[in-house]
């Protein structure tokens, strides 16, 4: 929040805006005891009286979150509460960050719930009364008053009951604490255009799903919270105190989920220098300036560097000078320009940064992804020159390890020549790490993140078609779930998918949806690419979102529940197009020729395969399609391609390229890989 003297004037039209700043102790003042309410140590699980839970202390490194999924923080008093007491399966994601609400009390919205910071002594966590608020004047029928058996709850203060698994799921998962009292009994609501058994509670709604049977919690966060209050922040410049509840001061525009890193360093005579990673190698990345403080226009910074084969931009050295900038905080953003990414940074102009926002204070590692065996090297700058840096990591479960090297940051404030390297092994939890660097001396700290994966991580970008991965597995990871498929498997942005689903009742509408990679929220299928027959429905669609990883397309029935979900994955692994070394086929296969055109047939074979036995088989084209086929049986001597023969002869709408005809046994588990390129000569 930036605070303005009543005697700030504007500047003239066509210059940079001149706001004054007041510095001192009242602004440090004022943040610190925000800071200490945040930092509270006693939470209220409900406004009940006399429900009292102390929580947890918060340790420094833990304080403060990020939720790429929603683009919004969670720390102190919210975070420990949040992450004791259910989490996203309870609560969601925060979609607003903390605010001042004009009863005085520090106030945060999550998709499924409400924090609220009562001014008690010392101040306490209350969750608000969604359900009471969200069902408003609505009048219930309620339950003759009976007595409770282990089948059915009967409470009195609301005259309703619980039973069957919404009763589990309420005893289970937090009861009156979390839920609060029933407020209704199951009833059928038409939600998200299905026919769905919910029950409300004061605080929340219970929601029964089908094929398996669950209890879900519904959004009602994302019914109610103020639109104001949800612009989301980027993953670096988290708010200095809690907003204004007409949601001031505003972030720097932003989209979740395609972000890189972008800071922006101070040197000496108001000069800057910009450093950066996660942009697409060779892109052109874009510098723009602006200022939170005023109207000014966003100005365009030259020069516009190209990103390495790291995707990084700080070997450019890119510097400017900030002299005739007005004082104050200043936005600068870096954007890929093919790949969108953008990097958000702030940086302070002739005023120290607030408390605990010491401006381009920065730690991450490259790459962001890693597989078992692999290692990440670490990257920071913005500390005091020459000081020692203490790092450690956070585990998806919370458990917090410390890293052995401390390194001593350089004449710059970096310390991304230490090569401190994190080496991922089985100790590594699948999921999103947080790696956390502290100055000595500053005190000044950065929370970056880092993804572990189960497999192998991608390879960089400008290498498609390299060798290694034309052979990659990954169907076994890729299941459908209920009766369905999907063609192909994998493939670039921008390519082709064919689904199929079935088992939907002829007459029930049916619902069909992208969900990005890691759950990062959902995309509609346009209805009219969905064809429907009977009780089945197919749907071509393409993604031309460039954001690789696994994504699944769903279609559930409305009346029914019934859902079909097939995964796929956005990838260049198999684009393999002339001119790409073509991978070695199998000891235990051949192919004759290896090259050819239009009129050559090539005649594969393999062995080694158990008599007669079921073989999985997948081709890779050059186009960079995966594509599970129909299985295949060996003959009475394990082989195919012998008797009879087995070729393959490709024409001229066919791409050019590297092929990949791929084998496994279902029983054995051997496996043959055969590879030829097709020239597409005629």
């Amino acid at each position: 929040m930036v605070i303005r003297l009543a005697s700030e004037k504007k500047a003239p039209a066509g210059s940079h805006c001149i706001n004054t700043i007041p510095e001192g102790g009242a602004v440090f003042a004022r943040w610190t005891r925000w800071r200490w309410l945040c930092l509270v140590v006693i939470l209220l699980i409900t406004a009940s009286p006399g429900i009292i839970t102390p929580a947890p202390s918060v340790a420094a490194q833990s304080d403060l979150r990020y939720f790429a999924e929603t683009g919004h923080y969670l720390r102190g008093a919210f975070r420990a509460y949040w992450e004791r007491n259910g989490g996203v399966a309870i609560f969601g994601f925060p979609i607003t960050e903390e605010y001042r609400r004009s009863d005085g009390r520090i106030v945060q919205w999550f998709q499924r719930a409400r924090f609220e910071l009562a001014q008690a002594n010392p101040p306490v966590v209350q969750l608000g009364h969604l359900g009471r608020e969200f069902t408003g004047d609505r009048i219930f029928p309620q339950a003759p008053p009976q007595p409770s058996t282990a089948r059915i709850r009967y409470f009195p203060e609301t005259n309703h009951t619980l039973r069957g698994l919404f009763k589990e799921t309420w005893e289970r998962r937090g009861g009156l604490a979390i839920f609060g009292y029933p407020i209704s009994e199951e009833i059928s609501e038409n939600i998200n255009g299905q026919w769905t058994l919910v029950q409300y509670f004061e605080r929340h709604r219970f929601e029964l799903r089908l094929f398996p049977s669950r209890v879900e919690f519904g959004l009602l966060g994302e019914a109610l919270a103020p639109a104001q209050l949800r612009a989301p922040w980027p993953p670096n410049i988290a708010p200095d105190q809690p907003l204004n509840e007409d949601g001031t001061p505003l972030p720097p525009p932003f989209r979740p989920g395609l972000y890189a890193n972008a800071r922006v360093i101070a040197e000496a005579d108001q000069t800057f220098r910009i450093e950066g990673e996660g942009f697409r190698p060779g892109e052109r990345v874009r510098f723009l300036i602006s200022s939170p403080e005023c109207e000014c226009r966003p100005t365009t910074l030259e020069p516009q560097p190209l990103a390495d084969v790291n995707g990084s931009i700080s070997y450019a050295q890119v510097r400017f000078n900030a002299r005739d900038y007005a004082r104050g905080r200043w936005y600068l953003t870096a954007q890929g320009q093919t790949s969108n990414r953008a990097g958000i940074a702030q940086f302070f102009v002739g005023v120290a940064p607030p408390v605990g926002q010491p401006g381009g204070v920065f730690v991450g590692t490259t790459p962001q992804t890693a597989g078992f065996g692999q290692a990440v090297i670490v990257q920071g700058s913005g500390f005091q020159p020459n000081e020692p840096v203490s790092l450690w990591l956070t585990a998806p479960d919370q458990s917090v390890r410390g890293i052995p090297e401390s390194p001593t940051a350089d004449g710059s404030g970096s310390i991304s020549g230490a090569n401190i390297r994190i080496a991922i092994d089985a100790t590594f939890r699948v999921g999103t790490w947080f790696i956390t660097a502290q100055g000595r001396n500053s005190g000044r700290q950065a929370i970056g993140t880092f993804r572990v994966e189960s497999g192998a991580p991608p390879l960089p970008a400008q290498q498609p078609g390299d060798p290694a991965r034309l052979g990659i597995l990954i169907h076994n990871e890729l299941r459908v779930s209920g009766t369905g498929s999907i063609t192909p498997l994998a493939a670039p942005p921008g390519a082709g998918f064919v689904f199929n689903a079935s088992g939907f009742d002829p007459n029930e509408k049916v619902g069909v949806w992208l969900t990005r990679p890691a759950g990062a929220g959902v995309e509609p299928i346009d209805e009219r690419l969905v064809q429907r027959e009977g009780s089945s429905v197919r749907v071509a669609f393409r993604v031309d979102r460039d954001q690789q990883g696994i994504w699944t397309v769903t279609a559930q029935g409305a009346s029914t529940g019934r859902a079909v979900t097939a995964p796929f994955k956005l990838t260049r692994d198999y684009v393999a197009p002339l001119g790409t070394p073509r991978p070695a086929t199998s000891r235990n296969a051949s192919v004759s020729p290896a090259e050819g055109g239009q009129r050559t047939t090539f005649r594969l074979t393999a062995s080694g395969f158990r008599a007669n036995e079921t073989l999985e088989f997948w081709v890779t084209s050059p186009d960079g399609l995966y594509v599970l086929n129909t299985p295949v049986q060996a003959d009475n001597r394990g082989r195919i391609g012998v008797s009879p023969a087995l070729g393959v002869q490709l024409g001229a709408r066919n791409p050019t390229g590297v092929y990949g005809y791929h084998y496994r046994g279902t029983s054995s588990g051997v496996r043959a890989d055969i590879y030829f390129t097709f020239t597409g000569a005629p």
